[in-house]
């Protein structure tokens, strides 16, 4: 066994991770690989130890820290209802099955469903009391609008 220091300090990188992967593997016993490739025991045990680690790290859960914490109300989980199903063109189901998994939280399609006609309805309302009822006449049996800037006054 020729264990000079210069022969280990001298390997590449990729020498040291296939020593590593071999180490891993356990195909054969450390001592046999380290008279093969003419390093030390000590040098394989080590290859083998920062491997580990790296596999370690590489495959363990990483908790990035929670980015802000939500509170959940019933209102939050109607607008939520309301946003998949206006702007992310969600199923009913869909709907259902993201509250159901996401949030534990058992609803019914027919929920959804009065929770979009409470919302359409009340959009109905907020619509029709902005709108200036002073502008609209019936003429013949049609309604009709008035826009002073578009259709002046004849004197």
């Amino acid at each position: 066994m020729n264990s000079s220091p210069s022969i280990a300090a001298n390997l590449t990188n990729d020498a040291r991770k296939g020593l590593a992967i071999l180490s891993l593997s356990k195909a054969e016993p450390i001592a046999h690989l380290a008279d093969r490739e003419g390093v030390s025991r000590q040098v394989l045990y080590r290859q083998k130890q920062e491997a580990a680690e790296a596999l370690d790290e590489a495959f363990s859960a990483k908790d990035d820290g929670v980015l802000f914490y939500l509170p959940v109300t019933e209102a939050w989980l109607s607008q939520l209802t309301l946003a998949l199903i206006l702007a992310c063109r969600s199923s009913y189901r869909g709907v259902k099955e993201l509250l159901r998994d996401l949030f534990n939280i058992p609803i019914s399609v027919g929920t959804i469903h009065n929770r979009l006609q409470s919302a359409a309805g009340q959009a109905l309302a907020d619509a029709n009391s902005l709108l200036d009822c002073c502008a609209i006449d019936r003429v013949h049996g049609v309604w009709r609008v008035q826009d002073d800037r578009l259709q002046p006054h004849k004197i």
